[in-house]
């Protein structure tokens, strides 16, 4: 079994001169000294590098990492890319150092869990180096069957777990299964099952006693004899107990990381003529640098045509820009293979300059030794970008340009941001138009932190505004305005197709009828589990024209049980954004969501709703679903990111079912993780009771977003007249939807 120890170099490396000042003779803050954390991740996968980088990147960007002393938490970092590079600066005294990466849940095949903890003192003035690794801290299982296993049983099953969850290895499963024990369960439980010679059904119990995390329990499953006799002894299962070890250590290097000091390259760095000062920017790497090209025409355009590779150039190239006001420092660690270069724009340059705007284009570059998914070595070049942009303006006040998509722009609102360049300005504000109107409209700024002083950053937040509409602004304070005219477009209110469900279709597939939510296949938009029920010549979703908001339709969800006799399963009546992907006898698969770019604030519709109570519950259901009990209807609504996708992790690698952010598979009861990291905006509303009156009422659901600063890639709407629906639970009850609109 093949370990792989895995440890990202570069994203976390510290910028050797120090970041005290601007020069290589940073002194160390009084009782203070710095912690430089180098935090990893290490797995236990058999793969590729090339795909175990990939993980490798995936962890490290999920990874948290916190600092603690005796009074608590001191420092907080999310993902191993945001751990200064520089060195973590900290009191004297003994510190804790701990790391979580990965899905800590009781059961799966692929979701693992990975933790680190380091104690390490401080010491004022001193330097202290502390590697981090996050370990895997699951208990794994896997099963060896004897080769001729089956001369004796046939349909085995052998699974595994603890009171929080199981795995089921079905065959000669060869996968890896992974358990975090919790504080009940101390021992892992197993039972193979399967059919003997003879026709009569075979079982056999055992435990893992005191599971360990970090270890891996084999189960070898053994038989004696030629005839299954009765009884649980004719099978043996022996128990190898192996601990994960990191057997082989591989480098993940990172391109080279380019930051300014004392100011964020990616945006504007404001100046008046004649008044700035030394502006640096350092580059670090985790490899010798081969590469540091700059392009700055508009600048030193008279020197070699404003093109220069930092590291490469001639000596006299050098003393010609050193002449011009634009130094280098190199410091080169060739025994820990860290390379730095800081690159200075000195008063006398940066003061010569007119009014205007000015960009310094920067590609830094290593050259690293790797494998390829063959094991074979490759040489691969890494390089990173950034554009530093200088603004010379005698301006009192100067607007902050909004990127294209930038996602402070929603449909109907906008924030601008500015920057007080002078002392003695008394307001500030901004003035914007629609574009190609006559007259701006004044809008007051608010300063974020503090007053109105030179370099204060202020706000304002424009509302009312068209969708999909072009506007400029520009910054103003009294009777002053900016020259630079700046422009945004809001986000289109887009909606969603046939959302008052007048298009309806009816196709046949393996010979029965499916009622469809569209005019036809080609304009799918909705979908439901009639798929699935159509199997019975049942439809558990279909059009309504007696109870409408407007138009001909409604769509009534109607649960019901499908099945002949006993011989069946409850199924909800649902609709859902997406695709009904495939049935697998009973169950289904089923692709949830839809490529969607706006941001409404709320989802707007109208419901009836006619609860039953609950005459079906399946095992494996949660417990507040109880027999007798009123059911339960739920409307919810998603908005997704592009970072993961959700659902069993076979049914991601079934390549048919991509274009879907989440896959949904009623066998595994996979289901749609509300709090998952990819989830941009939720709202939800449970019906606990009818709605009032004989008619539909109107809902509002509003979204709750937990990130404002990223856009969505996806939408997800789902319905069901039984909340329990996913677990094959409820009642015959039924749902009446009409007309359903974003808010904006």
């Amino acid at each position: 079994m093949k370990k792989i120890y895995f440890l990202a170099i570069g994203a976390m490396l510290p910028v050797l001169m120090g970041s005290c000042s601007d020069s290589f003779n940073a002194q160390d803050a009084a009782g203070e000294g710095r912690l430089i954390l180098r935090p990893s991740v290490s797995a236990d996968m058999k793969a590729s590098r090339a795909v175990a980088g990939d993980e490798l990147q995936k962890l490290s960007d999920e990874c948290i990492i916190w600092v603690s002393s005796n009074k608590g938490l001191v420092r907080k970092y999310d993902g191993i890319s945001n751990v200064p590079q520089d060195g973590i600066w900290l009191v004297g005294g003994q510190y804790t150092a701990e790391a979580w990466a990965g899905d800590s849940v009781p059961a799966s095949w692929d979701a693992r869990y990975f933790k680190g903890v380091e104690k390490f003192d401080i010491n004022a003035g001193g330097t202290t180096q502390v590697n981090l690794n996050c370990r895997i801290a699951n208990t794994a299982v896997s099963v060896k069957y004897a080769e001729d296993i089956d001369n004796v049983l046939s349909d085995y099953i052998l699974t595994v777990g603890h009171s929080c969850g199981k795995l089921a290895f079905e065959g000669k499963d060869t996968r890896r299964g992974y358990f975090m024990m919790n504080s009940r369960d101390k021992d892992l439980v197993f039972t193979l099952t399967g059919t003997r010679q003879d026709g009569a059904a075979y079982s056999y119990e055992g435990k893992i006693e005191g599971a360990k995390p970090s270890t891996e329990y084999i189960l070898n499953v053994k038989y004696e004899g030629t005839d299954v006799e009765t009884g649980g002894a004719y099978f043996t299962i022996q128990i190898d107990e192996n601990t994960i070890d990191i057997e082989e250590t591989i480098e993940i290097i990172s391109a080279p990381n380019i930051v300014g000091y004392g100011f964020n390259i990616d945006e504007p760095l404001y100046g008046e003529a004649g008044k700035m000062e030394r502006k640096s920017i350092y580059i670090a790497a985790a490899s010798e640098l081969t590469s540091v090209a700059l392009s700055m025409p508009t600048i030193v355009g008279d020197v070699n045509g404003g093109e220069f590779d930092m590291i490469r150039a001639q000596e006299s190239v050098y003393e010609q820009l050193k002449s011009k006001g634009i130094s280098r420092l190199r410091t080169r660690d060739e025994a820990n293979n860290l390379d730095n270069l800081k690159i200075s724009f000195e008063p006398e340059l940066l003061n010569s300059l007119a009014d205007g705007t000015y960009e310094v284009n920067i590609t830094a570059s290593i050259t690293v030794e790797q494998r390829d998914g063959n094991d074979n070595p490759i040489t691969v070049t890494k390089s990173n970008t950034a554009k530093l942009t200088i603004v010379i303006t005698d301006a009192d006040v100067q607007a902050e340009p909004l990127a294209t998509n930038d996602p402070s722009v929603w449909a109907t609102e906008a924030t601008l941001t500015g920057k007080v360049m002078k002392d003695g300005v008394e307001a500030v504000g901004f003035k914007y138009r629609e574009k190609g109107a006559a007259d701006w409209i004044d809008v007051d700024g608010v300063v974020a932190q503090g007053a109105i002083a030179k370099g204060a950053v202020y706000n304002a937040v424009l509302t009312n505004l068209k969708p999909g509409t072009t506007y400029e602004y520009v910054a103003a304070a009294g009777a002053f305005t900016a020259t630079n005219i700046y422009e945004f477009t809001t986000e289109t209110a887009a909606q969603l197709p046939n959302a008052g469900f007048e298009d309806w279709c009816t196709v046949k597939e393996s010979g029965k009828d499916v009622t469809m939510i569209c005019a036809d296949v080609n304009s799918l938009f909705w979908d439901s589990g009639n798929h699935g029920s159509a199997t019975m010549n049942k439809m558990v979703t279909y059009a309504e024209g007696s109870i409408v908001n407007s138009g001909s339709n409604s769509v009534c969800l109607q649960s019901q049980f499908v099945g002949i006799g006993g011989l069946g399963k409850f199924a909800a009546g649902n609709i859902f954004i997406g695709k009904y992907l495939a049935t697998h006898g009973t169950n289904g698969v089923l692709g949830w969501g839809r490529e969607f770019t706006s941001r409404p604030k709320a989802l707007k519709f109208y419901v009836k709703y006619e609860p039953a109570a609950i005459d079906n519950v399946a095992k494996n259901a949660p417990a507040e679903y109880v027999k007798g009990e009123m059911d339960k209807g739920i409307v919810y609504i998603a908005l997704l990111d592009g970072s993961m996708r959700q659902g069993n992790s076979d049914d991601l690698k079934n390549s048919d079912y991509n274009g879907f952010p989440v896959i949904v598979n009623t066998k595994t009861t996979t289901l749609f993780d509300k709090d998952g990291g990819n989830v941009i905006a939720y709202g939800e509303h449970v019906f606990t009771a009818a709605t009032d009156g004989s008619g539909l009422v109107e809902v509002t659901i509003p979204l709750e977003y937990r990130s404002l600063d990223i856009k969505p890639m996806y939408i997800m709407c789902t319905a069901s007249a039984s909340k329990g629906g996913d677990y094959f639970t409820g009642g015959p009850s039924k749902m009446y939807l009409d007309d359903l609109e974003l808010v904006y």
